[in-house]
């Protein structure tokens, strides 16, 4: 029995000293399996074969699965870990090892920088009739919502090829079917092919959502449209109307591939896929990839796991059900598991270090519960159907220790180009029963809804979502005009000991209004927002609706375009009792040229006739000398100052260095009276920071 106990230390020793053991998956169709041992002489095919070869042996030490760098397609099915799977690290292979793989081996593949694990599958075969490709996709397929071309999302079939559409108005909502339908404009829909047994959708804009219709029937004696699946909110009769545009559009509509080259549609009947193909490509050497599995990678009950340097693509949505409501926020946030490409669920030190998650239905990765000690670094998220990394719940089970989601890295990793499915993806998402998340570093763009929201309770009620720290990350072009009610940093209910410091955000415009640079929505209280810059948006630069115990100090609130809405805005305030904000030692720099600006806007009617905040050392400049009025009774400054508020602030210029160019950091000239006079420090550009308009 010693003897026993001092091998298996002996060995476990060798291993620490030694590194881990190296297992080989090469993706072959020629080879018998049973010749496969894992070795570089006789790799595995695939990675499920590495995988139950790991169940199948004693282990101490980690063990490294080194991966082709080609295309790993899982034909199907999604790639799943559990408790027997444990200390393994999966990686690319070297360029050495890469060399000793049989030419014989490899021949067919193609060659990639690095591995990717695909959700899809290679589609070949393609009949081409003058330009337009057809394909026949397997029966049990019901719909096709994403297709690849040569590395890029190919365009679903639309009309308009451009822009959208819009409705005359929608029914009476005292009824269900203004749930279900509008009213059209004269002639919208000649010469457009609506049936109810297609897989034609009508995607319809409300304000910070969308949701997907399936056509049902048209009246065309009173130009209505009715739909086989409802909205969850009234069709164009709410009170945001001028938010939503009474906009839509439709997808996977015929004439669309036909207009529109790079295009496709998937006639659902005949089970056919069409391609409108660009002049250069050739059915025989362009790589297409249609996505079929919906969840790419599963990580549950895994404790210590690395992803390093390998690839995740083509996760599938298959929208099919055509009576259920597909409302696009409810599609990626409200689900128990949403749309997503990794999932991972009561697992800890798992660790996703030089990954890229790219052309995928929904979110990157979703953290559920009971995770613990995740760290994501140095990875790339794009060409996202919604948004890029979901942790949390979307519902409150309070006191239960057991679910919450902690210590959670997410470090030094670009997020962009999202909302290709469901426009109101989130880049980075806190949910509930969360603790100690620390985002940091990151670079956040191309976001149509928000890049970062925490909180999940619009409420005073227990958000429980704690302790979480937002710094240094660079958030710029959110909202891209398309959606409304957003923000660059967007938070909600109690959140206790978090911090949002260092951040830039720049560039945030909605389609009407409500597109703010963090957007403090109901409840939001006790956080801390210091250090961070705050330009080039289209309502105010901060906003808060109501809440308690804020502190926003040091930060800088910049070229805010809206003339009514300023560039500070409190909307209500909820108790007497509350301390709504301390604002302290900012700076408000305006390029409105508007005598009389709200620099500070009270939204009435308030429930009291003054609101309770702290405001002092702070600098308040309008590039045209411009007039300035402060909170619910528009004081001019002197007369605000009266009221016992910013009785130490200035109405002065800042002196950036080179301001009027507008191109450029906001860098402080040494004699900037806020530094001299106003305790303000300067805050330190970005490394990932960018000059530009």
């Amino acid at each position: 029995m010693h003897l026993f106990i001092y091998c298996i230390l002996l060995l476990y020793i060798i291993n620490y000293t030694y590194g881990s053991y190296s297992i080989y998956v090469v993706p072959s169709s020629s080879i018998s399996s049973n010749e496969e041992t894992g070795t570089l002489e006789n790799p595995f095919s695939t990675i499920e074969q590495a995988r139950s070869y790991l169940r199948t042996i004693f282990r101490l030490s980690k063990y490294r699965i080194a991966l082709y760098p080609t295309y790993h397609f899982l034909k199907n099915h999604t790639l799943s870990f559990d408790e027997h799977d444990h200390l393994i690290t999966f990686t690319k292979m070297s360029d050495n090892e890469r060399n000793q793989i049989q030419l014989e081996r490899k021949k067919n593949l193609i060659e990639l920088d690095f591995p990717i694990i695909s959700g899809g599958i290679r589609l070949t075969d393609w009949i081409n009739d003058q330009g337009i490709w057809r394909i026949r996709i397997p029966d049990s397929l019901p719909a096709v919502t994403q297709l690849f071309v040569d590395g890029h999302r190919a365009i679903r079939s639309r009309l308009p090829t451009n822009g959208y559409f819009n409705y005359e108005k929608g029914l009476d909502n005292s009824t269900q079917l203004a749930y279900q339908g509008f009213i059209y404009h004269e002639h919208q829909f000649d010469n457009i092919t609506l049936s109810s047994t297609s897989t034609s959708e009508f995607i319809i804009y409300h304000s910070y959502t969308t949701s997907r219709h399936y056509f049902s029937q048209n009246f065309p004696q009173n130009r209505t449209v009715l739909f086989s699946n409802p909205s969850l909110s009234v069709i164009g009769n709410t009170s945001i109307i001028q938010e939503s545009g009474q906009r839509f559009h439709l997808e996977n509509i015929y004439e669309g591939m036909i207009n529109q080259e790079g295009s496709f549609y998937f006639d659902s009947l005949e089970h056919l896929l069409y391609y409108h193909a660009r002049k250069n490509e050739n059915p025989q050497t362009t790589i297409i990839i249609l996505p079929i599995a919906e969840k790419i990678l599963s990580i549950v009950n895994v404790n210590k796991m690395e992803w390093n340097s390998i690839g995740f693509q083509h996760s599938a949505w298959i929208g099919s059900n055509k009576t259920i409501p597909i409302d696009g926020r409810a599609a990626v946030d409200y689900l128990d598991q949403s749309i997503v490409a990794i999932y991972m669920r009561n697992s800890s030190e798992i660790k996703l270090d030089n990954i890229e998650i790219s052309h995928i239905a929904g979110y990157a990765i979703q953290i559920d519960r009971k995770c613990e000690e995740i760290n994501i670094v140095n990875s790339q998220m794009y060409d996202l159907g919604a948004g890029g990394i979901r942790i949390g719940i979307d519902e409150k089970i309070k006191y239960n220790d057991e679910q919450w989601i902690q210590n959670i890295i997410i470090e030094n990793c670009t997020l962009y180009d999202s909302g290709h499915l469901f426009p109101m993806g989130v880049g980075i998402l806190l949910q509930c029963q969360t603790r100690n998340i620390l985002i940091r570093e990151n670079t956040l763009y191309q976001f149509f809804h928000t890049a970062i929201q925490i909180g999940w309770s619009w409420s005073y009620e227990e958000s429980l979502c704690y302790n979480h720290t937002i710094s240094f990350n660079y958030i710029h072009h959110i909202g891209q005009y398309l959606l409304s009610d957003l923000g660059g940093i967007y938070t909600c209910g109690i959140l206790n000991d978090t911090v949002i410091l260092n951040n830039v955000i720049h560039n945030i415009y909605g389609y009407f209004l409500h597109d703010w640079g963090i957007y403090l929505a109901d409840g939001t209280s006790q956080v801390i927002i210091s250090n961070t810059i705050v330009y080039n948006t289209g309502s105010a630069g901060l906003t808060m609706i109501y809440g308690f115990n804020n502190t926003f100090e040091n930060n800088i609130l910049a070229r805010v375009s809206n003339e009514s809405d300023g560039a500070l805005s409190l909307y209500r305030r909820e108790s007497i009792d509350h301390l709504s904000f301390t604002f302290r030692h900012n700076i408000i720099y305006d390029i409105v040229n508007e005598s009389g600006r709200w620099i500070f806007q009270v939204q009435a009617p308030d429930p009291f006739s003054a609101p309770y905040v702290i405001m002092n050392y702070n600098c308040y400049f309008n590039l045209y000398s411009n007039m300035f009025i402060f909170g619910l009774g528009r004081l001019v400054f002197s007369e605000w100052q009266e009221t016992n508020h910013d009785m130490n602030s200035l109405i002065s210029d800042p002196l950036f260095v080179n301001a009027e160019s507008q191109c450029n950091f906001f860098t402080l000239n040494n004699d900037s009276p806020v530094i001299k006079n106003l305790g303000f420090k300067p805050i330190m550009q970005l490394t990932q920071w960018k000059s530009g308009c």
